[in-house]
């Protein structure tokens, strides 16, 4: 399992297998967030047993299920309040963590360099160029929200 920090909070990776919830656990991995819909695709672990076995082992589990490219605003409130609030280390997956890595960024924006953000993303290989220009528009809307 490839696993890697996009800060000193969240990781990233891509779908793991239920046989790796223990090897997660040991790793001490204390919350899980998928951001997988149920039933993407056809090899996809049951999440119902993979949200039991990890809570078995002590960690916490959240879903925060996107499509690709589509992030709503709550799904990234919802990413950036579970982020926040959980025991870290927290792990996020998706089927290659792209997106985990996009809703990270996202939720970050408002209060960490644009910049700083795609240079992290990039160091654990995700491309975040694309997304610059949402991540800077969550920026300015952060700051234009503050100044109201």
């Amino acid at each position: 399992m490839d696993i890697k920090p996009l800060d000193n909070r969240l990781y990233v990776t891509a779908q793991p297998r239920f046989d790796e919830l223990e090897q997660l656990a040991e790793q001490g991995f204390r919350t899980i967030v998928s951001n997988r819909p149920r039933g993407e695709s056809d090899d996809q672990p049951d999440f119902d047993a993979m949200k039991t076995k990890a809570e078995s082992l002590g960690m916490a589990w959240h879903e925060i299920p996107v499509k690709p490219g589509e992030y709503a605003q709550a799904d990234i409130d919802a990413f950036a309040d579970v982020l926040h609030t959980s025991k870290a280390p927290v792990l996020g997956f998706c089927r290659t963590g792209k997106r985990v890595s996009h809703l990270w960024a996202l939720s970050l924006a408002p209060r960490r360099p644009v910049s700083e953000l795609i240079a992290s993303a990039n160091a654990a290989g995700y491309d975040l160029e694309p997304l610059r220009g949402r991540l800077e528009q969550q920026a300015k809307q952060a700051k234009g929200d503050s100044a109201s």
